[in-house]
C-alpha cells in the first residue's frame, strides 16, 4: 500500500502557510497564491514569517470608553507580491441605530525597519498612506484606530473591515466596537502623568529645516498636536545651549538666548541679557495643543552623570560672534553667571504666569553634584521648584519637586523598601510628581523597538501597581542620523523616540500607540475605582485589586502578564457602575 504521508504533509503546510494554494483536482491548477489575513492582539508583534494556526478566524472584537482610542490589527501575507494592499472600514452603526463618523477611523500600516539588536526585520512605524504593497511571503501589520466620539451613545457598533489588493479576492473580518457607558476625560485632562522629553533641534535635523525657521514651527506644531492626543503633561525647554552636550550626536539648541557686550570674564555679570522669545513661543504652542502641566528647564549644570560641566555660550553683541563659558558647578564665576540670570528667568515666569509650572531640571546628577548645587539655590533662589530625574533625588535639605525612580530601584527589594515611604509621600502630595522611568536598561520591561509591544502597556499598570504619578523617559524625537535605515545609535533602537519623522509631521510607532493604551486602562481603572468606592462595592474593589496584579504581574510563568484580560476586567465594573456616572 502507497504512503499518504507527501500528501499529509502537503496539506499541513497549506493549512499553516501565511497564504492559500488554488487547486483544481480535475488537474487544470492555477497556481496562483492567494491572499491571506488574520486577527492579531494589538501587544504582539507581526514579524515577516508570520503565521496563523486559525485561518479562519475572522471577527475583530474591541471595547472601550466614549473618548478612548481603541486599535485592532490584521496580519496580511501572501507567497506572491502583493500590489495596493488597502483596508476599509466604514458604517459602524448600533442596533439601536446610532452611527459613528467614518471620519473616526484611521488605517495604518506597519513599516519594516532593520534592528541590528535582533538581527530581524522589525514593524515599528505606522505610515498613514492609501495603501502599500507587500513583498511576497512577508507578513504585513495592518492597524485600523478608532477614535471614539466623546458624545457616542452606548452600545455595540458594528460593520465590515475588508482587506482589499489589487487581483486578490477580498478579505473580510465582522468587526465590533463596544462603547462602554462611560466618558473618558479628554487627554490633557488625564490624571496620569506623562513625562516624555521633547527635542525641538531633532524635529528641525529629521525633517530638513533650518532650526526655528518657520518650517520648524510649522512642524513643532503637528508635533505637539500628537503629543498633546497621547496625553504629555510636560514641556521641555532649554535655558542654555546643548545641556546634554550633544548626546545624542547633535546639540539642542537653546531657547533662551544670553548676550554679552564683550567676553564675559566673570565680573560685571549684571551686563547679562537674555532674550525669551523662543522659550515664550515654545512653551505657548505646547500649551495651546494641551500641554500645560508643567514646564521642565535644562540646566544649571550639563547632563547626564557625574560631569560637572556647566557651560553657558552666549553671544557677544560687540563681535557678534558668540563665545563658551566654560564653567565647572560651584566654582565663581558659575555662581555669578546663575545669580544673574535666575532672577531674570524668575520675573519673566511670574510675569508669563508661569512660575508656578515651572522646575529647574537635573539628569541624573550625583549627589556630590547636586548637594552643591542645591547649597547654591537654598542661598540665592530657594522658590525656585526642582525636577529630579534619577540620580540624587535629594535630602532633608530640599527634596525634588518630581523625583523620578529608575525601574531597577523598584524591582530590587531591598531598595523598594527605602525608596517606598518617599513614594508614598510624593504621590499623596498634589504639588509635586514622581514617576517611574526606564533607559538604555532594564532590557525587560522596556519599550525598545525589538520589545514586545505589550511592554510599552505595561507602563502604566506598573504605575499604578506600584503608587507613582505616572511615567517618564527621554525622548519622544531625538531621532539618530537615519532613523528609517539605522535605528539605533548609542543605545538600543528606539530608545530615542517614540514617533517617527513622517513628510509632514510625526507618525506614531506601535509603541507610541500601546503606551497610550496602557495610559488609558490607568484612566480607566481610576474611574472604575472611584465608583466602586462610591456605590460601597468591596466585591467589585476585590475585582480591580486582583486585575492590577495580573496586569502588572513580571514574574508569571508566561512571562507577560496578562493585560487585555485586566483590562476587561475594569470594563466589567464599568458596565455594571457605569450607567450611575452619567
Amino acid at each position: 500500500m502507497k504512503s499518504h504521508l507527501p500528501l499529509i504533509l502537503l496539506c499541513a503546510l497549506i493549512a499553516t502557510s501565511g497564504c492559500k494554494l488554488k487547486v483544481d483536482i480535475k488537474g487544470d491548477s492555477e497556481n496562483k497564491p492567494e491572499m491571506q489575513a488574520w486577527p492579531v492582539p494589538i501587544e504582539t508583534r507581526i514579524y515577516s514569517g508570520a503565521f496563523t494556526r486559525n485561518p479562519e478566524e475572522k471577527a475583530l472584537r474591541v471595547s472601550g470608553l466614549a473618548g478612548e482610542f481603541v486599535s485592532a490589527q490584521v496580519a496580511v501575507r501572501c507567497d506572491e507580491k502583493l500590489k495596493n494592499l488597502r483596508a476599509e472600514l466604514r458604517g459602524l452603526k448600533s442596533e439601536s441605530g446610532a452611527t459613528l463618523d467614518d471620519s473616526a477611523v484611521r488605517v495604518r500600516y506597519g513599516a519594516y525597519l532593520k534592528v541590528d539588536e535582533t538581527m530581524n526585520l522589525t514593524e515599528d512605524p505606522l505610515l498613514e498612506v492609501d495603501s502599500v504593497e507587500a513583498p511576497a511571503g512577508r507578513a504585513q501589520a495592518v492597524w485600523v484606530t478608532v477614535a471614539v466620539p466623546r458624545e457616542a451613545a452606548p452600545g455595540v457598533y458594528s460593520s465590515v473591515l475588508r482587506v482589499l489588493a489589487d487581483d486578490q479576492r477580498p478579505v473580510t473580518f465582522d468587526f465590533s466596537l463596544e462603547v462602554l457607558p462611560v466618558k473618558l476625560p479628554a487627554p490633557s485632562d488625564w490624571t496620569f502623568y506623562l513625562n516624555i522629553w521633547q527635542d525641538p533641534s531633532g524635529v528641525a535635523r529629521a525633517h530638513g529645516v533650518k532650526v526655528w525657521s518657520e518650517e520648524h514651527w510649522a512642524l513643532l506644531a503637528r508635533y505637539a498636536e500628537n503629543l498633546a492626543a497621547h496625553g504629555l503633561k510636560s514641556i521641555m525647554t532649554s535655558v542654555v545651549y546643548d545641556p546634554w552636550k550633544s548626546q545624542s550626536g547633535y546639540p539642542f539648541d537653546t531657547m533662551v538666548e544670553w548676550k554679552y557686550p564683550g567676553e564675559w570674564t566673570g565680573a560685571a555679570s549684571d551686563k547679562f541679557e537674555w532674550d525669551f522669545s523662543i522659550f515664550d513661543r515654545y512653551v505657548q504652542l505646547m500649551m495651546d495643543a494641551g500641554i500645560k502641566e508643567k514646564i521642565d528647564m535644562y540646566a544649571l549644570v550639563m547632563g547626564p552623570g557625574s560631569t560637572q560641566d556647566a557651560n553657558i555660550r552666549y553671544l557677544d553683541t560687540t563681535s557678534g560672534q558668540y563665545r563658551t563659558a566654560e564653567l565647572k558647578v560651584g566654582e565663581p564665576r558659575w555662581a555669578e553667571a546663575w545669580k544673574a540670570f535666575l532672577p531674570a528667568l524668575r520675573t519673566h515666569l511670574k510675569e508669563k504666569g508661569w512660575f508656578e509650572i515651572a522646575e529647574l531640571g537635573f539628569d541624573e546628577k550625583t549627589p556630590e553634584v547636586m548637594k552643591v548645587i542645591f547649597d547654591f539655590l537654598l542661598a540665592n533662589a530657594k522658590d525656585f521648584r526642582v525636577a529630579l530625574s534619577g540620580g540624587f533625588p535629594g535630602d532633608e535639605r530640599k527634596w525634588g519637586d518630581e523625583i523620578v525612580f529608575h525601574i531597577t530601584e523598584i524591582l530590587d527589594p531591598q531598595r523598594w523598601k527605602e525608596i517606598k515611604p518617599l513614594v508614598e509621600k510624593m504621590h499623596a502630595d498634589p504639588k509635586r510628581y514622581v514617576t517611574l522611568y526606564t533607559a538604555c536598561n532594564p532590557y525587560y520591561p522596556n519599550t525598545f523597538i525589538y520589545s514586545s509591544l505589550r511592554e510599552s502597556r505595561l507602563m502604566a499598570w506598573l504605575a499604578w501597581s506600584w503608587g507613582f504619578d505616572g511615567y517618564t523617559r527621554w525622548a519622544v524625537n531625538a531621532f539618530p542620523e537615519n532613523v528609517w535605515e539605522q535605528p539605533n545609535y548609542k543605545w538600543h533602537s528606539g530608545d530615542m523616540y517614540f514617533v517617527y519623522p513622517g513628510p509632514d509631521g510625526p507618525l506614531d510607532s506601535m509603541r507610541w500607540e500601546l503606551l497610550r493604551q496602557g495610559i488609558q486602562d490607568y484612566e480607566a481603572l481610576h474611574i472604575a475605582w472611584k465608583a466602586a468606592e462610591k456605590a460601597g462595592r468591596a466585591d467589585l474593589l476585590d475585582n480591580l485589586r486582583r486585575a492590577v496584579e495580573e496586569g502588572s504581574m513580571l514574574d508569571a510563568c508566561h512571562v507577560m502578564p496578562p493585560i487585555a484580560e485586566a483590562r476587561e476586567a475594569v470594563n466589567e465594573v464599568l458596565r455594571q457602575l457605569g450607567p450611575a456616572l452619567e
